[in-house]
């Protein structure tokens, strides 16, 4: 009897006439694994870079049921943070890094680099607007600008947003990836940066992007057609939060912060996909402000996860209460300030409303601007906690202020249209710094001081390419070219 293997074995060896699948399978098939592996790389990018969560989805604005129990103009302050590691110089490949162009341009976006790890150098022709650092100490310290570069039109993408990183405090630049949005237009684009320790980080003015991965990505949030004039951090222990002022306004082109009819406080934490209203009394939810006099914003650091916030309101009421969005306390009037906010844009301000400087240092600082033409003198106030204030005396600097700043008790450095003037210890008078090469042509738009001796200034000639540096508490201060 036959073996009825032999038959299968029989069949198996015969020849096989393949069925070819339908037209267009194959594409199709092609077409989802690519899908297949874009969806993979997502969420491995988002698990490494720890972006914000639900990033596809635009943030909400919460609003918070009023009297409910939950939880400086220009540039913002320098951040403290804790002591970030060296910024490394990996390889980059095809899927991480994209080489300059013809014109020299670094790739604005999607170089994937950050203030801890980057390897190209910032795009050339960099205008610089806003500037943060991270960290204290020397060699402990991490910071970038934000500003304009390359050549309109020929840039790595269709904006020309950039960002520039330095760890040796301005001595060099590296490039950072920046969020893909234009400069300030009327309601869109972005100016000032702002970062609370060496992940998360926001860019604003008038938009609001922020990253929680040093830079890379950024993601759009929404502010409900409203503008950011202003935004401070409190690097607290676990979560920061992020407090904003959001504004009402109808200014065009760079000028997003003129014609402002009302303002109101924000905040969020880092991480998350919504913003909601901070739990201040009703009376200003909504602050008005007839002469677009914005509200003054300061977060002063105590020990880890009790920072205090401060808002001058536009009618001069001063606000405190727990800087972290998740705290749960309402903020409440703790005092009125010896002067009134001006406009934020300081070549708004009038003799009705000139205008006014606050810093958070050991103490707060708040300088009142004397009425323009009246030959009135800025006078320094002095507060530690706003419920009353000290006059520290005249303040006999030229130009209108524009910027307030002090990291230690005693110190005062204070910015003008035509330079800086500091004041340093108890007891010392007003002396106007040193600046190599002259002041800048407009002075300055923004000072910070990140520790006593060391501090930065943002020239309000941003076609200078460059910011300012002192490293003796405000007396001296030396060019820094952004460039590789």
């Amino acid at each position: 009897m036959a073996d009825p293997r032999d038959e299968v074995d029989d069949w198996l060896a015969g020849e096989v006439t393949p069925l070819y699948p339908p037209a267009g399978s194959l594409e199709r098939i092609r077409r989802r694994a690519r899908q297949r592996r874009t969806r993979q790389a997502t969420v491995t990018v988002a698990c490494c870079a720890v972006v914000l969560a639900a990033a596809v989805a635009a943030p909400k604005l919460i609003l918070a049921a009023t009297g409910h129990h939950a939880g400086h103009h220009g540039p913002p302050p320098v951040a403290l943070g804790s002591s970030p590691p060296s910024v490394g110089q990996p390889t980059p490949n095809a899927s991480n890094a994209r080489t300059p162009d013809q014109h020299g341009n670094a790739t604005q976006d999607r170089q994937r680099t950050t203030l801890t790890h980057s390897w190209t150098g910032p795009p050339a022709n960099f205008q610089p607007a806003s500037v943060t650092f991270v960290g204290t100490g020397s060699g402990g310290v991490l910071g970038a600008v934000i500003g304009q570069a390359g050549i309109p039109g020929k840039c790595a993408t269709k904006n020309c947003t950039s960002l520039a990183g330095t760890a040796n405090y301005g001595a060099s630049w590296y490039g950072v990836s920046a969020p893909l949005a234009p400069g300030p237009d009327g309601s869109t684009g972005v100016s000032q940066l702002r970062f609370a320790n060496l992940a998360d980080g926001w860019a604003y003015g008038p938009a609001l992007y922020a990253t929680t991965h040093s830079g890379w990505p950024w993601f759009k949030e929404s502010t409900d057609g409203q503008r950011v004039i202003d935004l401070e951090v409190a690097p607290a222990q676990g979560q920061a939060s992020a407090f904003a002022v959001f504004g009402t306004c109808s200014g065009s082109g760079p000028d997003y912060a003129a014609n402002c009819s009302s303002y109101s406080l924000w905040t969020s934490l880092a991480g998350s996909t919504s913003w909601r209203l901070a739990y201040l009394p009703a009376a200003y939810q909504q602050m008005k402000s007839t002469t677009s006099a914005a509200p003054l914003l300061v977060i002063s650091s105590g020990s880890p996860g009790s920072d205090t916030g401060y808002l001058i309101t536009p009618s001069g009421v001063i606000l405190s209460g727990p800087a972290y969005a998740g705290s749960g306390a309402m903020w409440g009037k703790v005092g009125t300030a010896p002067c009134k906010p001006g406009p934020a844009d300081p070549a708004a301000r009038t003799a009705a409303s000139p205008g006014a400087q606050l810093t958070n240092g050991p103490e707060l600082l708040l300088a009142c601007d004397g009425l323009a033409g009246s030959g009135k003198a800025t006078v320094l106030y002095r507060s530690t906690d706003g419920t009353s204030w000290q006059s520290d005396g005249p303040v006999p600097a030229t130009g209108t202020p524009t910027s307030l700043t002090s990291a230690v008790t005693g110190q005062a450095v204070l910015a003008t249209t035509t330079g800086i003037w500091y004041l340093a210890g108890a007891g010392k008078t007003w002396q106007a710094a040193g600046i190599r090469g002259g002041a800048p042509v407009g002075g300055f738009t923004y000072v910070g001081m990140t520790t006593g001796s060391q501090g930065v200034a943002v020239p309000a000639d941003t076609h200078l390419g460059e910011i300012y540096v002192t490293s003796d508490g405000g007396q001296t201060w030396v060019p820094s070219p952004i460039s590789g």
